[in-house]
Parts: structure tokens; sequence; C-alpha cells
């Protein structure tokens, strides 16, 4: 059975990561992961990682965590992504579910947050599978926030 893994960005991986496809209708809704990986080397809060499948590179996710933010913005993840061609085969809620477990490692994660477009259904019930709640909150006044609650 192939096993879902999340790594580290590093030099035997960034250039596969930066090959991932996402769907048509994904384009215009997740920023390039060049443009993650380049904001994530100017800014300290962010953390790259590379989702394997094996030894094979299919997806892209960032975490964020600034010790300044609100408890309940705390811990946020601004990027997730699958290849297109490992999408609906269950890779992703495996990936997302690890690092959901990877922020609970932090005895002070309480709450764990992120956000898409108000219309994209498909991520909502996505997230929603995982215990993400829709907030009814607009993150820079369009898109909606969702947030996990690993403890209170």
């Amino acid at each position: 059975m192939k096993q879902i893994t999340i790594k580290n960005l590093t030099m035997n991986n960034i250039y596969k990561c930066l090959d991932l496809k996402l769907a048509a209708d994904q384009v215009k809704r997740v920023a390039p992961n060049v443009y993650s990986i380049a904001e994530s080397k100017v800014n300290p809060l962010l953390t790259p990682y590379v989702i394997h499948l094996d030894d094979e590179v299919i997806g892209f996710v960032m975490t964020e965590c600034d010790p300044n933010e609100i408890e309940e913005r705390r811990y946020w993840i601004p990027r997730f992504m699958i290849d297109v061609s490992y999408q609906r085969k269950g890779y992703g809620k495996e990936a997302m579910q690890q690092v959901i477990d990877i922020l609970k490692m932090n005895d002070e994660c309480n709450y764990i947050g992120l956000s898409t477009e108000p219309d994209n259904d498909s991520a909502i019930h996505f997230y929603e599978s995982l215990g993400f709640v829709n907030t009814g909150e607009l993150l820079e006044g369009k898109e909606v926030i969702l947030k996990l609650t690993v403890r209170r």
C-alpha cells in the first residue's frame, strides 16, 4: 500500500513541486507553488512542505504560525494543493490530516484556520469532511474562513 508523507521542501524535491498541476477550474483559486515558495523564503512565519506518495511528489502545503496573532488565527494553512492526476483518490484527505497532526504537536495549538472562496463548494465540503467549520467570517472581504478546533 502506498504511503502519504509530509516532507520538508528541499533541493531534492523543489523542482518536482514546481511541476505540479491543478485542474483547469482550480488554477485561479490557488496561488502557484512558485509564488508560495518565494513567499516562504521572505516570511519566516511560513513553512513550505511537499506531499509525497512513497517517493513521488504529488502535492504542496504551506503552514503559518504567527505567535502575535489571536489564538484562533495563530495556526493557519494558507496553501494546499494536490496534483490533478492524484485528486479524488483520498490522498489529499490523508495529507491534510497529517498536516493537522503536525500542527497539533504544538501545545498551544487549539485551533487551525484556513480560507477559500465562498463559491468553492468542493473545497468547503473537503475541509468540512475533516472537521473544519465555516465561521461565516471573510478574510480580506473575499474568502470564507474555516476553523478546526483541535483542543479546548
